[in-house]
């Protein structure tokens, strides 16, 4: 008879407590432990996305204010429109895009 060490992990999967573990109470500790395993990932996915967003937010409102006030000179606008516009556009994607989905997983 195989026996567990008294302090594996593979003890809690003992749920009636006859010091028997059987397949379906292994299988059912291993899928426990999965999703708890992808409950936390997809957590640190969606804290990333956020951050993501909130840059975005940040950077965009910084890009306005730059634009909209007299701390860049009207010649030097003409040589960073290109890539304000590109910048602009990309992260007001990146924030739309979010607040879709974020409205879309609501409604699913």
């Amino acid at each position: 008879m195989k026996r567990l060490d008294s302090k594996s992990k593979f003890n809690k999967a003992d749920t009636n407590g006859d010091n028997v573990i059987t397949d379906a109470e292994l299988d059912l500790q291993l899928d426990r432990e999965e999703r708890m395993l992808r409950i936390e990932n997809n957590d640190k996915k969606e804290d990333q996305q956020r951050y993501m967003v909130w840059f975005s937010m940040v950077t965009v409102s910084g890009l306005i204010v730059v634009l909209l006030t007299d701390l860049i000179s009207l010649e030097r606008l003409d040589h960073i429109s290109g890539i304000a516009e590109m910048w602009l556009l990309s992260n007001m994607g990146i924030i739309g895009s979010f607040i879709a989905s974020s409205i879309w997983k609501g409604k699913a």
